[in-house]
């Protein structure tokens, strides 16, 4: 072998053991290429051993080869001490999320879904390689702070078979494995993430049915008087929503885990009641949601039903002008106030609007309700009886009629079923306008209509996030100053460690 080739190969052998080292550290998935590297790189590194033998032997009794030695093996211990304090590190994972709205960290509701997991969960992304870093990166969180819960990642491009096997239609989609199920979800956000992880861990399905037959609101309509949007996240959070005509039952389904009635405009029948009662009585849930009742008797026997519970429907419409001063008119108030102690609205902020809204109350002496959303104080605002008033925009306060805010807008309650040890829970909403579409996309009606719902159906999980929006901060580059920053970077500190380098080397050979 020519002298100049000698060294070629062992530059060769050396990159090719490094690249299999690399590829067994970032992609290990590909076995056949990284097997196939690691032969190739031992099998020649053997050959060029035993072709340059004596001269090896001869070497290795110098003593530049016990200098060489000493050096080498502290440039091992270095690297075994850094790795394993990688490994420490990666065991007893910790973060710090230095940014004012903890975008990098899990919020408050997903940590508490993670404490359910009680026997090991898989969680397996199928996408393409370079698509994984996102991904991988959010659900790295999640495994940071669950024991429980591995991460594994599958190139689609690599592993077709598993793709066909698995049934795969989507890059980005996400496989759960949890005591012997699987469930698929595309993954977007925490969110996603959070919700697809309450459905593997959730036993029992959480089924709501939304009464129909008195032209209520529909989750079919679309339009901006639909509750189309609001239906969407329902089962965007794994609630079943189903239509139930209390004409043709005889007692409300045995699987219900809430009712809902939005917005009816002719009235129940007494047999209809009943049955809500009876589901009532055996610890069942109820959600109303009612516009103002101009016509006084329309709701009696519905707003009957939530008396046991302590909450009270009035036969009014509130007027608040502090809405004005934001650009509403005074019979949508806008709402900023809430009660903080109850669970639904603990850490919401959020602005909601209540559009022509009736006042709910609490029935004197009852300590199981709660109004947990409340209009400004007297005299922005008021319980307007007068509904002619209203009708004709004449409406103003009458100190022996009408009652003072802050109005109460949304108010629940609870008490044990008679029947049954479990809570019975009812939320009376004095707005149906407040769940179309039209008020969804500008306020935060969305987000405290869900936490409601999760309330209602006593979820432990969650059902939306409170973030607070990003606030950017753009920073501006001139031509010159990207310049800067390439003879810097690339230009710069590569030559002034490599000078660094020459120089130590020479000074050493000097000593």
């Amino acid at each position: 072998m020519k002298i100049w080739l000698f060294p070629l190969w062992v530059i060769i052998d050396v990159l090719v053991a490094l690249a299999a080292l690399s590829l067994w550290i970032t992609a290990p998935e590909y076995k056949t290429l990284n097997v196939g590297l690691t032969i190739f790189a031992l099998s020649l590194g053997t050959l060029l051993l035993f072709a340059r033998w004596n001269k090896i032997v001869l070497f290795v009794r110098t003593q530049y080869f016990k200098r060489v030695s000493y050096h080498v093996v502290n440039v091992l211990l270095v690297f075994a001490i850094t790795g394993v304090v990688n490994y420490l590190g990666n065991k007893n994972y910790s973060e710090f999320d230095m940014t004012s709205e903890k975008r990098n960290s899990l919020t408050d509701q997903t940590l508490k879904v993670l404490e359910m997991i009680k026997a090991p969960i898989q969680l397996t992304v199928y996408a393409k390689r370079e698509e994984w870093k996102p991904m991988l990166d959010l659900l790295k969180l999640y495994e940071g702070k669950s024991k429980k819960l591995k991460i594994t990642a599958i190139d689609t491009d690599v592993r077709p078979d598993l793709v066909k096997s698995k049934h795969i239609s989507q890059n980005g989609s996400v496989i759960i494995s949890y005591k012997g199920k699987e469930s698929i979800f595309q993954i977007v956000d925490e969110l996603s993430v959070t919700n697809a992880l309450l459905k593997a861990l959730r036993d029992e399905k959480i089924v709501l049915y939304l009464v129909k037959g008195h032209q209520e609101l529909s989750c079919e309509e679309t339009a901006q008087e639909g509750l189309s949007e609001l239906c969407a996240k329902l089962r965007s959070q794994n609630y079943e929503i189903r239509s139930l005509d209390l004409t043709q039952t005889k007692e409300v389904p045995q699987d219900a885990t809430a009712v809902m009635v939005f917005g009816p405009v002719s009235g129940f029948l007494a047999s209809e009641t009943k049955q809500l009662e009876s589901y009532l009585a055996n610890s069942g849930s109820l959600f109303l949601g009612l516009a103002p009742a101009f016509k006084s008797d329309v709701y009696d026997n519905l707003t009957t039903l939530a008396k046991p519970y302590g909450l009270k429907l009035g036969k009014d419409v509130v007027v608040d002008r502090m809405s004005t001063v934001q650009g509403s008119e005074a019979t949508i108030p806008i709402i900023s106030s809430y009660e903080h102690e109850h669970p639904i609205t603990s850490s919401f902020n959020l602005r909601t609007v209540f559009p022509l809204s009736s006042s709910v109350s609490i029935i004197e002496g009852n300590d199981a309700a709660t109004l947990i959303a409340l209009t400004s104080n007297f005299p922005g605002s008021w319980a307007e009886k007068n509904l002619k008033g209203i009708a004709s925009g004449k409406a103003e306060y009458k100190e022996t009629e009408d009652i003072k805010g802050p109005i109460g807008l949304l108010g629940v309650g609870e008490k044990v079923g008679e029947n049954a040890g479990k809570d019975s829970r009812f939320v009376l909403l004095g707005s149906s306008s407040f769940l179309i579409n039209a008020y969804q996309n500008q306020s935060g009606n969305t987000t405290l209509f869900l936490n409601t719902v999760s309330w209602l159906v006593n979820d432990e999980g969650i059902i939306s996030f409170n973030r607070p929006g990003i606030e950017e901060y753009p920073v501006i580059l001139s031509s010159q100053h990207i310049q800067m920053i390439f003879v810097i970077a690339i230009l710069l500190v590569p030559i002034l460690f490599f000078g660094c380098a020459i120089f130590i080397y020479r000074r050493r050979r000097l000593l």
